[in-house]
């Protein structure tokens, strides 16, 4: 179901998004610095903001600590929802992968 947002810009939609999340699944190249990619400081600052339950993931992330991390969350009108996101593609093609590979450790279908 889509939801509209009504308040123009990327901003107001990432907020939007974390809003209605039951967490937040942030995929960067580097766990450790994830503000240091281009818009993760703004899904951060959301995150705090929405006080969401939220995870950051690398490539060296532990798929049981992801799956543990899911397995707590709330749910939310329901379900349990799980924003993903990260930077581009375009700035980090491998990024998809990873993304799928941690979203199928916690059993969301695709």
């Amino acid at each position: 179901m889509l939801t509209p947002c009504f308040d123009r810009g990327p901003r107001p939609a990432v907020r939007a998004n974390i809003a209605l999340a039951s967490g937040v699944m942030l995929v960067v190249p580097e766990a450790a610095a994830p503000e240091k990619f281009t818009a993760m400081s703004v899904v951060l600052q959301g995150i705090r903001s929405a006080r969401v339950p939220s995870i950051t993931c690398d490539a060296r992330t532990n798929l049981d600590d992801v799956q543990r991390w899911a397995a707590r969350l709330p749910e939310t009108s329901g379900s349990t929802r799980v924003m993903v996101t990260g930077p581009r593609g375009t700035r980090w093609p491998e990024g998809e992968a990873l993304a799928r590979r941690l979203v199928a450790a916690i059993g969301i279908a695709q």
